[in-house]
């Protein structure tokens, strides 16, 4: 540290000045080579300036000890790569993140399209993002695989589990809550499930379905019909349609507006997002409202509140969305990490 920063920093203290001028002031720092000492003319001149030079050096050195120590770098946090899923490890740890990917993603894309995972881990939170993907509903047992490859990682790499949280966006938002929701009906779940969150995920399949049918019906943009048509097909062939089989719907949506799907989770705070851009999915899709992820969210957030969860939360959000570089409000991004960062250690004791 230059001792022009150290006056700059004591700014407000008593200056050391002398008669003959020895610190320059118009320019705020201590006499360097810069600013020559003026001639001094007889010995007692001499030892004045000695004097002042010694009280100043204490000063600084009593400055200097009185500072705060410079925080030490933390190592990186550890990274693990496997097939089934990546695991992020900071040398200190809080609480467990465990992310599920959208339809056609893995772990590798979960972080290229979000910064919730380094996020996390910089705070304190081992991050366990899954490559299991390509779902909206799920057997036992894909939820038992799901579930096992959990307690497989938690007991290999000795994670403290007490503080679990389980996220996913799109079809992974599905998988997310099916995969919590089974472990909470579990007797020995492998992890201490504190909170799920769904980022625009289709958790009620009878409006999955709906919608999906009307844009397939739509005749404008037929270069976005790929999907709509493979969910109609998925759906009909599995359960068929809603409005003969509602029972069915409920028992395999992730969540519904209707009926109990909601109740095992009504002790659990529950997070739902979603960005509601209907000028943009108009402008893009021909979608209204009722055909978004975001009326259905909506709806659910209701039951949710209504059977008694109080740290159920709809949380929408502006302009946020970023798809692969571009504008789009179904994305990872439309989650502020963060905030949820800070959610996540607030239910973490």
């Amino acid at each position: 540290m230059s001792f022009a920063t150290i006056r700059a920093s004591t700014s407000g203290a008593p200056q050391l000045v002398t008669d003959r001028n020895l610190f320059d002031h118009e320019e705020d720092q201590l006499v360097t080579d810069r600013y020559q000492f003026q001639s001094v003319t007889n010995c007692n001149q001499l030892i004045r300036v000695k004097r002042l030079v010694s009280l100043w050096l204490g000063a600084l050195t009593l400055f200097v000890a009185c500072q705060p120590a410079s925080p030490i770098n933390e190592a990186a946090p550890r990274e693990i790569h496997t097939p089934s899923y990546d695991l992020i490890l900071p040398t200190d740890r809080n609480a467990l993140l465990i992310l599920f990917p959208c339809f056609s993603c893995d772990a590798a894309d979960t972080r290229a399209e979000s910064r919730i995972a380094d996020t996390a881990a910089a705070n304190g939170i081992a991050v366990l993002l899954m490559n299991f993907n390509e779902r909206i509903l799920m057997s036992e047992a894909e939820k038992e695989e799901v579930i096992g490859t959990i307690a497989q990682a938690v007991k290999e790499h000795e994670l403290d589990a007490s503080n679990t949280f389980i996220g996913g966006f799109s079809s992974g938002g599905n998988v997310g809550v099916l995969v919590a929701k089974a472990m909470l009906k579990s007797t020995e779940p492998p992890v201490n499930l504190k909170g799920v969150f769904a980022v625009d995920s289709p958790l009620d399949l009878s409006h999955l379905y709906e919608a999906s049918k009307r844009r397939v019906e739509r005749p404008s943009f037929p270069e976005h019909k790929g999907e709509a048509r493979m969910v109609v097909a998925l759906l009909d062939s599995t359960m068929g349609e809603p409005t003969t089989n509602e029972s069915v719907y409920e028992t395999a949506s992730p969540l519904m507006a209707t009926g109990t799907s909601v109740a095992p989770l009504k002790d659990l705070p529950v997070r739902l997002y979603t960005e509601p851009d209907t000028a943009w999915w108009w402008a893009n899709r021909e979608d209204r409202y009722a055909d978004l992820n975001a009326f259905a969210l909506e709806r659910i957030h209701g039951s949710l509140k209504a059977a008694g969860n109080t740290h159920a939360e709809y949380i929408t959000t502006e302009g946020r969305g970023i798809q692969h570089g571009n504008r789009h409000p179904h994305a990872w991004s439309i989650v502020d990490e963060r905030e949820l960062v800070r959610w996540i250690n607030g239910l973490s004791q």
